[in-house]
């Protein structure tokens, strides 16, 4: 099982984060990666301050050459939810001119408290037509309606994130492991990222690969095992086509 793409990825314009894009780009491009995506948060303040970049930071990302340090980027935000009822911290207007976007639920923002408000939230996220992977669905184990979740995500062309900085985290690993397996038994897409705050990180899931493979986790289901996988499957939720969009400027 190898995965050639990483669609979760941070640089140093949130303030916890430590690299560049360029310096992402550089490493994941050394180890053998083919695409990685720049998702930094979105900007709303919360019991951190205020970590994320300018709203103009997602404007100014049409600047960045689709091709960067010999890899494909794509130019994409995690944008926070804010509320129960699934309202992300970036205007659809820019969602719109992105390539790729992640939303998630950070408790320093706003985390749902309650098997139905995880319903409540994860539906309306599901029926966002600017949300292309579903973030961090399993901080906390909302088991009750999981598998409705995954089934909306998958009959609404959304990835399930396996996040393995989540996966590293000893309070969220089991409710990780369960993820993948729902997935895997509910034959959901998902994507394996790092959620690399570092450059080093990028492209870094050998745990969560591991135990895949112990569940004979369909590879197919990986939509990011690959470039032209990405690509395909942004092409068909109209992100472009897969063909020519991302080429070299």
């Amino acid at each position: 099982m190898k995965i050639l793409t990483d669609l979760h990825t941070h640089t140093n314009v949130s303030q916890h984060a430590l690299s560049t894009l360029i310096e992402n780009a550089r490493y994941a491009a050394s180890i053998g990666l083919e695409l990685i995506a720049i998702t930094n948060h979105g900007p709303s303040k919360g019991t951190w301050g205020e970590d994320g970049p300018h709203p103009w930071h997602f404007e100014s990302l049409r600047f960045v050459p689709k091709i960067v340090e010999g890899i494909t980027v794509l130019r994409g935000a995690e944008a926070n939810v804010l509320d129960a009822n699934g309202t992300l911290d970036i205007d659809d207007r820019i969602l719109k001119t992105l390539d790729f976007v992640i939303a998630s639920c950070h408790d320093y923002v706003y985390e749902p408290g309650s098997d139905e408000s995880f319903l409540r939230v994860y539906t309306a996220l599901c029926n966002n037509p600017y949300v292309d992977m579903l973030g961090h669905a399993c901080r906390k184990p909302w088991d009750k309606h999981l598998d409705e979740v995954i089934q909306m995500a998958k009959q609404n062309n959304k990835i399930i994130e396996i996040n393995y900085e989540s996966f590293n985290r000893a309070k969220h690993k089991n409710a990780v492991k369960n993820l993948i397996d729902r997935c895997a038994a509910l034959q959901c897409p998902v994507a394996v990222n790092s959620d690399a705050h570092f450059c080093y990180a990028i492209g870094e899931y050998t745990g969560a690969i591991k135990y895949m493979k112990s569940i004979d986790f369909p590879e197919h289901l990986i939509i990011n095992r690959n470039k032209q996988a990405v690509l395909e499957f942004l092409g068909k939720r109209s992100r472009g086509s897969a063909s020519s969009y991302y080429s070299p400027q």
